[in-house]
């Protein structure tokens, strides 16, 4: 008999448990949309009770307006303050095919992304919650132009926001467009656009105080991208935290549409896999500022470029006549500076190992995915990124550069094209390509060679302050160097080494190359130290004996 009341007291305490995880907040007031018509059927327009649950939500104090067991198709819906959207894993939001039907921002008028499933405005305290499925249904949307696809949800000036485990899926353009937004906070959110051209994940545009958490992205564009595209609304205060991302272009891209400052970002503890373009790109084009960011603690599997970093101008490109209404008049004031890569593991193939999900493919793709690159870093002769440090860095790139592409000099600025790690086309070294860049750190960073690279690992081209400490890097006998220095200054290499034998260990160009010492490394894998030529005097490198 004891043992029956322990036994049942237990099963007592248990159910108790369970209700009070399970039960609303005190206080908490729910709106179910079949109280107020909806069918839940796929079919009909439910929109009208689903508005009708938030206006009532918001105008009894705010509460949770749920969709539960069902279908619930829909046109344009307006958030209200106050507001939770909460699906149960027994319900799905799909979009309805009108896209007139839609919301509008008409305030926002930046590449014409004006239309919404979801559309929320100055709002305060919202949340899109539960393990319940949105899906845009993109793929069946037909507009009579680029400039009329929708987005799925856009959050234009809020203010404390909340969207946690959902599902999201299938836009006609980005999923989640993040506008001049402050303190929000994304969680446990599986997010899937794989079906259009521009199929972003989340853009962060001129907001700030945002985390981004325990998310799994899978995109035909950028995985998370941020934006300031007025020069009244900077974009700062971001955490990127314990994601897996995976991207047909970038997983992490930062700019170009940077009319304000993007500032102080911090991604952490991520993976990065199956990238077509960069796993990290930084891209300041517009006459900004972009500094104060920490990569670190990232793993990049397949990934094609692992970072491109790019300070320039951009004059609208290829879109000027279609969807892009800014200008790059103030590019040569752009600042880039104080970024810092840190513990990052990378693969990187010679051609991405193309996944059968991905049902489209940008524009000259195939002929992208055939380039042979590395990291690159880049400015021009008015603009010079500067600040910028790589540390416990282990990349294996593919390998099987030419003699050819080594013995490429001169990559022009090209100081107002589209900004992308293809634009120069096949780059003279196989690990990291420098151009117009100050003040550089490479610290215990090891670059490997899955097959024979006839390219240096390193080429700096107009570079000054540079320090590598500790740089291992794979190369080849038949290589010109493992490092090539044109026309650079301030430089300082020590404890660094071949990691197989190889010809010459340093080469330096140019009548501007000085101030280059040389410092504990262990060089008796090379059968040449160093090499002076095309202008640069002995007396620019300094060597320990």
């Amino acid at each position: 008999m004891t043992r029956f009341f322990i036994r049942a007291g237990g099963l007592i305490f248990f159910l108790f448990i369970s209700i009070i995880l399970t039960a609303q907040p005190a206080g908490k007031k729910t709106f179910d949309i079949r109280d107020y018509g909806a069918m839940g059927d796929g079919l009909t327009d439910d929109a009208p009770a689903i508005q009708k649950a938030i206006d009532d939500c918001a105008a009894n104090g705010g509460g949770r307006v749920v969709l539960d067991k069902g279908t619930f198709m829909s046109s344009g819906i307006h958030f209200k303050s106050n507001v939770e959207l909460h699906l149960t894993v027994s319900a799905q939001l799909i979009g309805s095919l009108e896209v007139d039907k839609y919301s509008r921002d008409e305030k926002f008028a930046f590449k014409h992304i004006i239309r919404s499933l979801i559309y929320a405005a100055d709002c305060e305290n919202i949340a899109i919650t539960g393990a319940g499925k949105i899906d845009g249904r993109g793929d069946l949307i037909k507009v009579a132009n680029d400039n009329d696809r929708p987005d799925l949800i856009v959050l234009h000036g809020c203010k404390d926001v909340r969207i946690q485990d959902v599902f999201i899926t299938n836009s006609k353009m980005f999923a989640v467009f993040i506008l001049q937004c402050q303190r929000v906070r994304i969680d446990g959110v599986e997010l899937e656009n794989l079906k259009n051209a521009n199929n972003d994940g989340f853009d962060i545009d001129g907001s700030r105080d945002v985390f981004i958490s325990n998310t799994n992205i899978h995109s035909i564009d950028d995985c998370i991208a941020f934006k300031a595209s007025s020069r009244t609304e900077p974009c700062s205060n971001i955490v990127i935290t314990n994601c897996i991302l995976s991207s047909r272009c970038a997983a992490i891209r930062v700019g170009p549409d940077a009319l304000a400052d993007i500032e102080n970002i911090t991604v952490t503890n991520c993976i990065i896999r199956n990238t077509g373009l960069n796993g990290i790109k930084i891209q300041e084009s517009m006459g900004a500022k972009a500094r104060n960011m920490t990569f670190s603690n990232i793993v990049m599997e397949n990934v094609k470029g692992p970072i491109s970093v790019r300070l320039s101008g951009w004059a609208a490109g290829p879109y000027t006549d279609s969807w892009v209404s800014f200008n790059d008049s103030n590019w040569q004031k752009g600042n880039l500076e104080n970024i810092l890569f840190d513990n990052i593991r990378a693969t990187v193939p010679l051609e991405l190992e193309m996944k059968p999900e991905f049902a489209v493919s940008p524009p000259g793709w195939l002929n992208i995915t055939k380039l042979n690159v590395g990291i690159s870093i880049t400015g021009t002769s008015k603009t010079r990124p500067k600040g910028i440090s790589f540390s416990n860095i282990d990349i294996t790139f593919h390998g099987g550069g030419t003699a050819e592409q080594a013995a490429r000099r001169n990559v022009p600025d090209l100081e107002r094209d589209y900004p992308e790690m293809y634009m120069f086309g096949e780059l003279p070294a196989y690990g990291l390509y420098m151009h117009h860049v100050s003040g550089v750190v490479l610290d215990n960073v090891t670059f490997r060679l899955a097959h024979e690279d006839l390219r240096p690992a390193i080429v700096c081209d107009d570079v000054d302050d540079l320090e590598l400490a500790g740089f291992k890097a794979a190369g080849s006998k038949n290589a010109e160097s493992l490092i090539r220095l044109e026309n650079s200054s301030n430089i300082f290499i020590r404890g660094s080494r071949p990691l197989n034998a190889i010809g010459t260990f340093l080469r330096v160009e140019g009548a501007r190359s000085k101030d280059i010492r040389l410092s504990e490394n262990k060089l008796n894998l090379a059968r040449k130290q160093v090499e002076t030529t095309a202008g640069a005097g002995i007396s620019a490198v300094i060597s320990d004996k």
